[in-house]
């Protein structure tokens, strides 16, 4: 719960600190294309991650982009588009775009994320009671903040609703185990889900079925060895 409250305040914080400006997404090795509010007949053109320039472009100056970017970018000189290709996590910063035909400036707020796995779901069986948790690794360690979570299955708590927390659900072992739980996790960019079926929770009872069809030829062995030892004394006996 203390966790939750944290992740929130610190998206509210960072809602906070960038509400002038736009909050734009994008995926390792996608492409995204930010685009300035206003369009005009524009005569001059200056992108810039951070403080240094990306590209530029004006009537005396061809388009001219910088080692920042190199290679990764294209600027529509009719709508002053600019398109980053390859997304890296690098990318990620505060981009402007400049130009004396605006009267204000625009500006966007990139955070590049990485590839969202499917959640795991691990379940542990305790006092008769499943327990299954489903979440993301923690190998996708970066803007772990951006996560929802939402399940599916026979839970009041899979409600269909998302939630900043990782979800823990609760069944008895009694219960129909051959019911299935989904889960699924978002995040801006892409989506991804996890099933499992709560009999895999659940150790099979085959064990004790091998140890009884052990014991079965093992008791016909002890049966057999006394009968013959009970048959040799009985024809000792006759021959006395």
């Amino acid at each position: 719960m203390a966790a939750g409250a944290l992740r929130l305040s610190s998206l509210v914080l960072l809602l906070g600190f960038i509400s002038c400006q736009l909050m734009r997404f994008g995926s390792i090795g996608g492409n995204i294309t930010l685009s300035p509010s206003s369009t005009v007949n524009f005569t001059e053109i200056i992108w810039k991650k951070g403080k240094d320039k990306v590209i530029e472009w004006g009537i005396n100056l061809e388009v001219t982009p910088y080692s920042l970017l190199e290679g990764r970018v294209h600027l529509d000189l009719k709508s002053g588009d600019l398109t980053i290709f390859n997304l890296t996590s690098l990318d990620e910063d505060e981009y402007e775009m400049k130009s004396a035909d605006l009267t204000d400036s625009s500006k966007f707020n990139l955070t590049v994320l990485d590839p969202l796995p499917p959640p795991t779901l691990n379940c542990t069986l305790i006092n008769e009671i499943i327990s299954v948790r489903c979440e993301v690794p923690q190998s996708y360690c970066q803007h772990r903040e951006l996560l929802h979570y939402a399940c599916h299955g026979p839970s009041p708590q899979c409600d269909g609703s998302w939630e900043l927390e990782a979800p823990v659900l609760n069944f008895t072992k009694e219960g129909d185990l051959s019911r299935e739980v989904h889960c699924f996790v978002k995040n801006p960019e892409s989506n991804r889900t996890s099933s499992i079926v709560l009999s895999t929770c659940v150790p099979s009872d085959n064990s004790r079925h091998r140890y009884a069809l052990i014991a079965v030829p093992f008791a016909v062995i002890v049966f057999a060895v006394g009968f013959l030892k009970y048959a040799g004394w009985t024809d000792r006996t006759t021959s006395r």
